[in-house]
């Protein structure tokens, strides 16, 4: 695809978002404001639908985002990455087992929030029978969570247990030190049994089968297009929560129409992509940025009946992809970065950084050697031509689809078909390998250790949706979860880096940064080490 054609879609997006916007704009109330400092009260917009607001089977960034402002967990982040007293006020570890003591707090329909609402959420978490998938991520740190998940125990002898309604009691499998990042995350909020069993299967499908224990509650969700959110009044820390409102006036992929809300001052802040960047710093708005640790990649499924099984095939793909035009050009954010390991470059190591330490075979582009990668593949395929390839993306990655498939296209000469789905149903897609290439990206929040990036890639692993399979690298994998040694930890992890060099289920492409425009009056919207705008305040513009 040529640059003019691109710069021709650009154009017609452009105009489109003013179409758009037209639509967007009557539906909300006519004197909605970004920042309402009398109401104390802001808009916000997302790009996407929460994808599932149960917080036992949520896995997505955007949920996430909504969750940590509606629930809280026994712990959570400070401003500077440390954990803090959440639910529970304080705990106590002896060798694998740990007690958690928890605070006076209540849930929004005025009932207690005891131990047993951690361990209901805790064991169903686990229980095949929910349905969970990659929010079991992390199961394995709990004694007998893998066998739980396995079918081979009853989830009812997980080793969590309330001991009275204010004391949590659990047992880890392993030394495990960064189990307390683990218990920030979504799938291990509380849940009460009697409110989830009433909603018969649909808890957090809509606003009313949702109850709260954080800083705010949902008022309403209206779905597609709106979440409105309000003080709680029953969490336990309410004098320190300074809005009343957080309303997600619009919930649409158009970041064109958005920057345009914005500019009007109908929104409070906004997240960047690459489509509006130019037109906001040629509109003199102050841009801003703040780091994450988000690692992006092209993936291929290697299930034995997809082309893309053909290692030739994925080998040549990754010299034909010029990342960093990809990543200067196309991409282009502030912070962006190119990576050529899938584990990203915050991780820590034995004494330093892990990427300092153990560095990563560089990724070369080299068309020439791409293409004789082809040539060699339709050889042993027998084939005159590969067959089209469906690329899977998301509908906010329209432009970055377009760059990929036609440098495959003009480099590689291949058929490369894009499937433009919206973000749920994407996640869908890929948990069914419906795709031959995708564009994925995870983010690691917080955690140190690069054991959740490694993780990514065993066999048993609910995220593997390249279906990726090698026995070395689960062996690796099981080993650095049975060792406190970080010189042995670490030695597997390099050597499990290059095993996803040599067998390509992945091409990582870029480590990005959060990148956004905000109203002066907005303050202490965190972004990271973890999204949190719980804190948020409003100030005057004489501040």
């Amino acid at each position: 695809m040529s640059a003019q054609i691109i710069n021709d879609l650009k154009h017609i997006s452009r105009i489109l978002s003013y179409i758009a916007l037209l639509t967007l704009v009557p539906t909300q109330m006519a004197t909605a404001k970004g920042v309402d400092i009398a109401n104390q009260r802001i808009t916000l917009a997302i790009t996407s639908e929460p994808p599932n607001l149960d917080s036992t089977l949520s896995t997505d960034t955007v949920s996430a985002q909504i969750l940590s402002l509606i629930n809280e967990g026994l712990v959570s982040f400070g401003r500077r990455g440390e954990i803090i007293p959440g639910m529970a006020e304080s705990w106590e570890q002896e060798g694998l087992e740990v007690t958690f003591n928890l605070r006076e707090a209540l849930w929004s329909d005025g009932k207690p929030v005891t131990a047993h609402d951690f361990e209901f959420a805790f064991k169903r978490l686990v229980d095949p029978a929910t349905g969970a998938g990659g929010s079991t991520f992390f199961a394995y740190i709990f004694e007998h969570g893998e066998d739980i998940k396995a079918g081979k125990r009853p989830a009812s002898e997980l080793s969590v247990r309330a001991l009275d309604d204010k004391t949590l009691w659990l047992k880890l499998s392993r030394p495990a030190p960064y189990y307390l990042i683990v218990l920030t995350g979504s799938p291990y909020r509380p849940l009460r049994q009697d409110f989830v069993k009433a909603q018969g299967g649909k808890y957090g499908a809509d606003a009313h089968r949702l109850l709260f224990n954080g800083p705010f509650q949902m008022t309403s969700w209206t779905h597609s297009a709106s979440l409105e959110l309000k003080k709680n009044d029953l969490y336990w820390d309410k004098e320190n929560v300074n809005l009343d409102e957080i309303d997600f006036g619009y919930i649409t992929s158009d970041t064109r129409s958005l920057l345009n809300l914005y500019k009007s001052e109908e929104l409070a802040a906004l997240r960047l992509n690459e489509e509006i960047l130019k037109d906001t710093l040629n509109s003199g708005i102050r841009v801003r940025k703040a780091p994450t640790n988000c690692i992006s990649w092209v993936m291929f499924n290697m299930k034995p009946d997809k082309i893309t099984s053909h290692k030739k095939i994925r080998q040549a793909i990754r010299y034909a992809l010029d990342r960093d035009e990809y990543a200067n050009k196309i991409v282009g954010l502030p912070g962006t970065k190119v990576v050529d390991t899938p584990y990203g470059t915050n991780l820590q190591g034995v004494n330093g950084l892990f990427i300092n330490e153990f560095p990563p075979t560089e990724i070369e582009f080299n068309i020439n050697k791409g293409r004789r990668l082809i040539e060699e593949a339709k050889q042993e395929l027998g084939v005159d031509e590969i067959p089209p390839l469906i690329f899977l993306i998301n509908e906010t990655r329209q432009i970055e689809a377009e760059y990929v498939q036609s440098q495959l296209i003009n480099s590689l000469g291949l058929d490369v078909r894009v499937d433009k789905q919206t973000f749920k149903q994407s996640l869908v897609k890929f948990r069914q390998g419906e795709f031959d290439i995708a564009r994925s990206g995870y983010c690691g929040g917080v955690l140190p250790d690069p054991v959740f990036f490694a993780g990514l890639f065993t066999s048993y692993s609910p995220y593997n949706d390249m279906s990726f399979n090698s026995e070395r690298y689960d062996e690796l994998m099981n080993l650095t979860h049975n060792t406190s040694d970080q010189e042995v930890r670490m030695q597997a992890f390099a050597e499990m880096q290059k095993i996803v060099f040599d067998e390509v289920p992945v091409i990582p492409t870029i480590q990005s940064s959060w990148v956004y425009v905000q109203d002066q009056q907005l303050r202490a919207m965190k972004r990271f080490p973890n999204v949190d705008f719980a804190k948020a305040r409003l100030v005057g513009r004489a501040e």
